[in-house]
């Protein structure tokens, strides 16, 4: 288990990793992106926080990845309320 700004996560299994990553190699197919490109990476953090907080069925990680926007090189979430915006790091 590993500690986290207090809040105790288990740690993945092989087999949570193998799901992930088909999962993220269909959205990489689907958007025509390499899985190294900082789009792909973005979602994968995305993916794994998903996860984290309890999302298990690959089935419904894929629909809220199919819900991300791609604007160029970098990828943003539709903003929690409407007229917010998300600021995109680096």
């Amino acid at each position: 288990m590993t500690q986290h700004s207090g809040i105790t996560k288990p740690a993945l299994q092989p087999e949570d990793i193998t799901m992930l990553r088909a999962v993220l190699r269909q959205w990489c197919r689907e958007k025509s992106c390499g899985v190294g490109s900082p789009a792909a990476q973005h979602v994968a953090r995305e993916l794994v926080s998903w996860f984290e907080c309890g999302i298990r069925n690959p089935h419904k990680l894929a629909g809220l990845m199919r819900h991300m926007h791609v604007d160029g090189p970098t990828v943003s979430r539709p903003a929690a309320k409407a007229g917010q915006s998300e600021r995109q790091d680096g």
